[in-house]
């Protein structure tokens, strides 16, 4: 009885530490995915920087 009782302990704190470390991949999953976005939107704004300059001398040039 008293075995039984300490492997259901045992296996609670097992899913409780899985449900945890579930938890923390989720979230390392989203830091992961904002800095992506973070450099995907730096990238495109200089790009859009380097677009603006060249449209500019386009039409000086016209």
């Amino acid at each position: 009885m008293e075995e039984s009782r300490s492997a259901r302990i045992s296996s609670q704190s097992v899913e409780r530490r899985l449900s945890d470390l579930k938890r923390e991949v989720d979230a390392i999953k989203r830091i992961l995915s904002q800095a992506s976005l973070n450099r995907l939107t730096a990238e495109v704004e200089r790009q859009e920087t380097d677009i603006n300059v060249i449209e500019e001398d386009l039409h000086r040039s016209i």
